[in-house]
């Protein structure tokens, strides 16, 4: 699922839900990642199912962020999966099932917005509509913005987004037409460290099914 020299002025703002200037936050974000070559973080994730109260499928791992279109999900719990984008294809193994899915690079970045942001390939300001998140999903010291897609898309009504002061992302929240909620919360987040690009390899174990999409 886009990184840093921030001006003096933005740095300053205060922290609060109506208190700076969604756009320039925006703005100061959007540099932000444009400066970052590499990324990486551990994540924990929760998505709940509109219409299925309780139910809820959570999920946390490492993430990896290398551009100019290479990422790789590793979930550890609650079972082993691994997702990597290396900018020709998409692999996404699952272990419980013995399978590894194989798709087009291509129409993967074009369709999720959120992970397109990561690699470098979105532009908040050209592919959102921008604006402060409501009062009641404020989090101290960060700032929060609600961002609509300008042209409809079929897997995100909206997201919210959270950085810290420092503009580093923290928190998604990834909201469908159903109103199925993602949140992905991103910690010991750390930039431009030198990744090797063997990292976005990946060979399954023998016996596992390859299907290609």
């Amino acid at each position: 699922m886009k990184l840093f020299i921030i001006s003096s002025l933005l740095c300053f703002l205060p922290v609060s839900s109506h208190a700076f200037d969604a756009m320039e936050v925006a703005a100061a974000i959007q540099q932000k990642y444009e400066q970052t070559q590499t990324f990486t973080a551990q994540f924990k994730q929760i998505t709940t199912i509109a219409g299925m109260a309780g139910r809820e499928r959570r999920g946390e791992g490492t993430l990896v962020v290398k551009k100019p279109a290479k990422l790789r999900w590793d979930y550890t719990a609650p079972e082993r999966q691994v997702l990597i984008c290396d900018g020709d294809e998409v692999t996404l193994y699952v272990a419980s099932q013995q399978q590894m899915i194989v798709s087009n690079a291509a129409q993967y970045l074009q369709e999720d917005l959120t992970y397109a942001f990561f690699i470098g390939k979105g532009n908040i300001s050209s592919d959102f509509m921008i604006e402060p998140v409501a009062a009641e999903f404020a989090q101290p010291d960060h700032y929060g913005l609600r961002l609509t897609p300008k042209k409809p898309h079929g897997q995100v009504h909206h997201l919210l987004l959270w950085v810290d002061t420092l503009y580093q992302i923290t928190h998604i929240r990834i909201v469908d037409h159903l109103d199925s909620v993602t949140d992905i919360r991103l910690a010991q987040i750390q930039l431009n460290n030198a990744i090797s690009d063997t990292t976005f390899l990946f060979v399954p174990p023998k016996g596992t099914e390859i299907i290609l999409q």
